[in-house]
């Protein structure tokens, strides 16, 4: 999605020359969209916008995408933004090795959207299970101004922003709750199950060839993985997930900090002691 110079407030990208990227390393949709610009071999300019210290609230980030969310592209002063759609745009500019192939592209894009109504699933195992919840709230005051700030997208008011406030207010005051773990849990056994049906006899989500519907699936079920999903338990599921991360184009972008791996693991022993890991509220 390109957005209009009317809703650019940070009037200096406009001048800015190439393709810029501002992501966060631990944000699944910035390490999609990186893997991305790796599979392409595309030439990019890093930014880095630290969500842990919020900086995606303050008024900067916010003038460039009044969404708050990163990523964000810019290329030679045009911003766009969300990363399915940024990618999109990106295949058709550099044609080469394209992902998302022509005799499938309606069907992709069915996917990805698919997909993409998913991420406050994902987002709600993340914040149970790898990020403590001290750790993962958002400051009131920052949330109050992104509530507050005048933003358009297109011109017009965005749709999206009272839901994404909502979410993080919920979890300001509660948390992620044992009801949304099982009801996103138990969204994603369902996908697994069909997955595992379908890689039984292709080698990829949408036949024999890599698209881009595989990367988007890789780097969610790699934070899934890591939050407790037992993707063993899908043999066709894990030789698939294990012949993209064995690539480094695929595995460089998502490491774990040392940090994270202590705060899952004290999160793993804290929810086992409860008898609240996620396989034990959803039985895969």
């Amino acid at each position: 999605m390109k957005l209009d110079i009317s809703d650019i407030k940070t009037k200096e990208v406009l001048s800015w020359e190439g393709i810029h990227l501002l992501h966060f390393k631990g944000s699944a949709c910035s390490q999609k969209l990186r893997i991305f610009l790796n599979i392409k071999n595309i030439d990019w300019h890093s930014h880095e916008i630290n969500l842990i210290k919020q900086e995606q609230f303050s008024e900067w980030f916010l003038g460039i995408n009044p969404r708050g969310l990163v990523p964000t592209l810019v290329d030679n002063g045009e911003v766009h933004i969300e990363s399915n759609d940024i990618m999109m745009y990106l295949d058709e500019k550099f044609t080469k090795n394209k992902l998302y192939p022509d005799d499938k592209f309606d069907e992709i894009l069915s996917d990805l959207a698919f997909e993409d109504s998913l991420h406050h699933d994902l987002r709600r195992l993340t914040f149970r299970y790898i990020i403590p919840h001290r750790l993962g709230k958002k400051d009131l005051k920052k949330l109050s101004f992104k509530e507050s700030y005048i933003g358009t997208i297109n011109g017009k008011e965005d749709e999206h922003k009272e839901r994404e406030l909502l979410f993080w207010k919920n979890h300001y005051d509660n948390g992620i709750t044992d009801k949304e773990v099982i009801e996103s849990a138990s969204k994603f056994k369902e996908i697994y199950t069909k997955f595992d049906s379908q890689l039984q006899k292709n080698k990829f989500l949408k036949g024999n060839k890599f698209t881009i519907v595989d990367l988007a699936w890789y780097v969610s079920t790699k934070r899934l993985f890591t939050a407790g999903i037992p993707i063993n338990k899908y043999e066709n599921v894990k030789r698939w997930f294990d012949d993209l991360d064995n690539d480094k184009r695929f595995s460089s972008e998502i490491k774990i900090d040392a940090p994270i791996k202590l705060f899952k693991q004290i999160l793993k022993i804290k929810n086992k002691m409860m008898g609240k890991y996620l396989t034990d509220l959803v039985k895969f």
